[in-house]
């Protein structure tokens, strides 16, 4: 048993335990199987029929109550409802019989259920007498034979009933007590053999253990350690045995290990002569055998080969530091040497061609030709390197000329698109950043006057477009207004239009302010007019509060002159009707006036708006002066008109001819503005043209300022005319906002 494998110990003793341990494992599941047998006997068997013998007395004992319930009750809906149940629960016990006789196959078991049988047909032949006597209305023979024979049989039929579920839970309690043998069988034996494993177990390993650590000679971790100490180089360590082990691993270790430093120690004496430039240092073989004395053999002749070759590679090398290209290592070597001698001998060669071929290059350069180039494809190591460093340097003078000769080429042709985009390091990246810069700011200076021109051309044609615009609108205006003299609806339109085409002006003006000064003269005039429009439209409000406040009085009246005809009876039938159509055509009035208000006080915030927004660019309008004064002069004959108008409706035609007369005039400043515009326009377009010889990067231009553009109003179309009745020269004040929904109650 000493000389056996480790691993045959460990197969033998693994494999005793594992036996041992299938035992244990047979054992419980052969227990296990009979414990689930028991189970599923007292689960799938017994339990089921003790449930079914139970259901059989439930529902006896719900026969017993409908029975009751049927002789307490009179009612023929309920009995006939107690009768159902009965039958219905008579179903229910047959069918439990049924799957009682289908699962008892004991002879005891048989004999009771067919005992339970007999006793139910004596209870189901009371049970039938009983009913017929209660469908006859035979209530208290019923009673006194429920009270004789059918409590009897009910009694024997439920006494066999609980004598064949007492043998069932006689049964299933046998099999409880055989599945708990079963368990006490089996936890002891598989304790006695987890015992029997363990002692078992416990000695194979103590004699697994004991052969390995007399062949170990020490602990596993601490050879194992020594091993890795060794194979990592270390031989300094002590190596700790027995006294009288002398065949163990670790004495094996320990005798390698001083033969092992013995070597090392001479190697260590070459090298350190060999570090010195000293290759005469030779190992002495005359102690040495084995693999000792093949080291020794290979290093000196090592040694011999080391010091030939560096000899002839060291004549070589001083002959390349002196640039002396003419010396060749001539002696053969094999291996690593043969090779060295190949790779200086190439060095030599390859630095011969380098030289001739940079001279070639330098050549072509000074007669301005930078397209050569050293050909790589046969080239390695530094010679490649200087090749493609020389390359890289051609590449680079030729891309970079040839960028600048590009740039300078598309400059004179008047493309300012073209700039240098390609990284360069030193004087070329100083060269590239200066031309960059200079066709940057060519670039800004061209998109500047492009910038302008298309300003000045684009606020030009928005300043004709918008006088033109405002021309036609004017001219409407003032036909509009002949037309609508007779009526407060058309007044009110043309002044609403009166404000739209001010506020058209003042964005105009606001628009062409920046760059065309004279075209916001007219913008600057029309603030005044705006104003003086403004204040007549609040006075048009304040007209409007008369017309309302004598609808609203008409209103009451005619409310008056209803309730007073209610009043007078069948005589005033006839003048109630005219009051109440009094009171619709007040109620109609009333709201015309209340939109005519509402439309004259937005009218009045527009118009307010915009001549805020007109009177912060008139500030810097001092040329137009004049213009302004004349159109302020304008708008406050339009107030005073606007005055007049307070004084009645008949009055309003006559400030709305004098408006007229302002609009003509406003169209012939509209008429000269339009001209100083286009001229203006022609101006910018000659200038453009002057620009548009250079071509410069459409980004930059994306990314420049555009100029403004003013949206176009459509032209206000007049109103259809509605002639509204004249009322009395009266002035009132408009009712506030708030009363407008006094009317509802009317």
């Amino acid at each position: 048993m000493g000389n056996l494998k480790v691993a045959t110990r460990l197969g033998l003793g693994f494999g005793i335990v594992l036996v041992l341990l299938g035992v244990v494992g047979f054992i419980g599941i052969s227990k296990i199987y009979g414990i689930n047998r028991n189970i599923d006997t007292i689960t799938q068997d017994l339990f089921p029929k003790t449930v079914y013998a139970n259901n059989v007395i439930d529902s006896v004992n719900a026969v017993a109550r409908s029975v009751r319930n049927i002789l307490i009750d009179n009612d023929r809906l309920k009995m006939q409802r107690e009768m159902d149940a009965i039958e219905q629960r008579g179903r229910e016990i047959t069918k439990n019989l049924d799957q009682l006789e289908s699962t008892i196959t004991s002879q005891e078991g048989v004999r009771r259920l067919e005992a339970t049988r007999e006793t139910r047909a004596a209870y189901l032949d009371a049970q039938s007498r009983l009913m017929g006597l209660l469908r006859d209305g035979q209530r208290e023979a019923a009673k006194a034979l429920l009270e004789t024979e059918v409590e009897d049989a009910q009694e024997d039929y439920l006494h066999a009933i609980a004598a064949l579920i007492t043998f069932q839970t006689d049964l299933m309690r046998a099999a409880g007590e055989d599945a708990q043998q079963n368990v006490d069988s089996a936890t002891t034996q598989v304790l006695l053999l987890c015992v029997i494993a363990l002692v078992v177990g416990i000695a194979v390993g103590f004699w697994i253990v004991r052969g390995l650590m007399r062949q170990l000679g020490g602990e596993p971790d601490y050879a194992a350690s020594m091993v890795r100490v060794i194979a990592a180089g270390d031989l300094s360590q002590t190596i700790h045995t027995k006294p009288d082990d002398n065949s163990s691993l670790l004495y094996s270790l320990q005798r390698m290990q001083e033969t092992l430093k013995s070597l090392v120690g001479e190697i260590a004496q070459v090298v350190e002569a060999a570090a010195m430039g000293d290759f005469s240092k030779r190992i002495d073989l005359t102690d040495k055998q084995g693999f000792g004395k093949d080291v020794g053999v290979n290093i000196n002749q090592l040694s011999d080969t080391t010091e030939t070759g560096l000899n002839d590679i060291t004549r070589v090398a001083d002959a390349l530091a002196a640039g002396d290209l003419s010396q060749s290592i001539t002696r053969d070597y094999p291996g690593l040497f043969g090779r060295t001698k190949a790779g200086v001998n190439g060095s030599v060669t390859s630095m011969t061609n380098v030289v001739n071929e940079i001279r070639s290059i330098v050549d072509a350069a000074t007669q301005g030709d930078f397209s050569v180039r050293l050909d790589l494809s046969s080239k390695q190591g530094f010679a490649r390197e200087i090749g493609q460093m020389l390359n890289q340097l051609s590449d680079t003078t030729e891309v970079g000329l040839k960028d600048v000769m590009r740039v300078s080429k598309a400059l004179a042709e008047g493309d300012l698109t073209q700039s240098i985009n390609k990284d360069y390091p030193g004087l070329f990246g100083e060269t590239k950043d200066g031309v960059n810069t200079t066709v940057a700011n060519l670039q800004q200076l061209v998109l500047r006057i492009k910038e302008s021109v298309d300003t000045i051309s684009t606020a030009s044609n928005e300043i004709a477009t918008g006088n033109q615009d405002l021309s036609q609108r004017t001219e409407e205006q003032a036909s509009s207004l002949e037309e609508t003299a007779s009526s407060m609806e058309e007044l009110t339109s043309t002044v609403k239009q009166n404000a739209d085409n001010a506020r058209q002006a003042n964005q105009l003006s606001v628009t062409s302010s920046e760059v065309a000064v004279k075209g916001g003269a007219v913008v600057q005039a029309s603030v005044e007019t705006m104003a003086a429009i403004s204040e007549a439209s609040k006075k048009i409000a304040d007209i409007i509060g008369v017309i309302d406040g004598i609808a609203f009085q008409t209103n009451i009246l005619a409310l008056n002159a209803a309730v007073e005809a209610a009043r007078a009876g069948e005589q005033g039938r006839g003048f109630a009707v005219v009051a109440a159509e009094v009171r619709n055509l007040a109620q109609r009035s009333a709201n015309a006036a209340k939109e005519i208000k509402t439309l004259i006080t937005d009218s009045v915030e527009k118009v307010d708006s915009g001549t805020a927004q007109v009177n912060e660019a008139g500030e810097r309008m001092d040329e137009i002066v004049t213009s302004i004064k004349r159109v302020t002069d304008i708008m406050a004959e339009i107030s005073a008109a606007s005055d007049e108008q307070s004084t009645g409706i008949e009055q309003i035609n006559q400030a709305v001819t004098q408006m007229d007369d302002v609009t003509q005039q406003n169209a012939a400043l509209v008429e000269e503005a339009a001209a100083a515009a286009e001229s203006l326009e022609e101006q910018a377009r000659a200038l453009a043209k002057v620009v548009s010889v250079f071509k410069v990067d459409q980004g930059l231009v994306a990314q420049g300022m555009a100029p403004r553009t003013v949206a176009t109003v459509p032209s206000a179309r007049p109103a259809a005319k509605r002639p509204l009745a004249p009322t009395k020269q009266k002035k009132m004040v408009a009712p506030p906002a708030g009363d407008d929904g006094d009317w509802e109650e009317f």
